[in-house]
């Protein structure tokens, strides 16, 4: 799919050729709504005109709004999005499920041109969801879910929106925030960070790789520690952005979409790290669930594991690493 080049990494940060430029503009931002029980029924209309989602047949503002961000390089039918928007309208009938597609600004270099997009796309989201939040669209029922470059958008967005319209976001979701140019703090630009939301809950499957190595939100859940490489994933595969490279990046929304699906799927347990966790596993202390169904008052590091293919999460078992069975509830 994607070229082999003897400098590769470097080319995808900078971004010599190796992926075309798109635009650089928001107003080839798009939202799309899905206004039917497939994914392949939506409406799309630029970011500017927000408010039409108000006119669109099937929209309720008095529902759950989940606004989902894709990542670097990704479009509106990428597998990720296609695999999220799915489980939302088969499970979660009921919720308005609306896409920001930027993608015409998350492709060609990555820290040249992505990186530094995703803040204007951010600046602008707030400004139109200031506009639908003054409409009507309540603001406790709004669930912002951000993957990887896209989880930094959705920062710059919830902050800008309580910084400059004094709103501030219940919930965000980042699936495997992006890590270069964004950590250590400050390094580039700044990264989605606890303060961003009331509440913000965060999903390492590739940290130090593709994803963020260190906690970040208010709560942070490191299924198999949170890295690379993820069960069920390839040991080796060292062409970049090839799909079995973005295999346990990708785990992150593919957990999350699970969750939505199967809401006790993945507890997971609170610990001080996973070698911890895996040596003293104690269930019964604070086990709240990943995903969808997270417990808004968590804080802190949480883990689990989960099996290498669909489904992909274990239960309770998850969090018995070494295979222990429920030693409390046989007493």
């Amino acid at each position: 799919m994607f070229r082999v080049i003897t400098d590769g990494w470097k080319r995808y940060w900078w971004g010599t050729g190796i992926l075309p430029d798109r635009s650089n503009r928001v107003e080839d931002v798009y939202l799309r709504f899905y206004n039917g029980s497939t994914v392949e029924d939506y409406v799309d209309f630029p970011l500017d005109q927000a408010s039409r989602l108000f006119e669109i047949k099937g929209f309720d503002k008095n529902n759950p709004t989940v606004l989902y961000i894709h990542g670097f390089i990704e479009t509106a039918q990428q597998e990720s999005v296609q695999v999220m928007v799915s489980a939302y309208l088969e499970c979660r009938p009921g919720t308005n499920v609306v896409l920001l597609d930027w993608s015409n600004m998350s492709h060609g270099s990555y820290l040249v041109n992505a990186v530094r997009n995703s803040k204007k796309v951010g600046l602008a989201a707030a400004e139109k969801l200031n506009t639908l939040l003054e409409g009507g669209l309540m603001l406790d029922r709004l669930h912002v879910i951000g993957h990887s470059l896209g989880s930094h958008v959705a920062g710059y967005a919830a902050r800008e929106l309580k910084a400059k319209y004094n709103k501030t976001i219940k919930r965000l979701t980042a699936l495997d925030p992006a890590f270069p140019a964004f950590y250590p703090d400050g390094v580039v630009m700044e990264h989605v960070s606890a303060k961003d939301a009331e509440f913000v809950d965060v999903i390492h499957t590739d940290a130090g790789g593709y994803g963020a190595p260190v906690r970040t939100g208010s709560a942070d859940f490191w299924p198999n520690g949170g890295k690379s490489v993820q069960p069920g994933c390839p040991r080796f595969a060292p062409i970049p952005l090839s799909e079995d490279n973005l295999c346990s990046h990708w785990r992150s929304w593919r957990f999350y979409a699970e969750s939505v699906r199967r809401p006790a799927a993945f507890p997971a347990s609170p610990a001080a790290g996973y070698q911890r966790f895996r040596d003293n596993p104690a269930p019964e202390r604070g086990m709240v669930y990943m995903g969808v169904n997270c417990d808004t008052s968590a804080q802190g590091s949480y883990y689990l594991t989960t099996n290498g293919q669909s489904p992909f999460g274990k239960g309770i078992e998850g969090l018995y690493p070494k295979g222990r069975k429920h030693e409390n509830n046989s007493k």
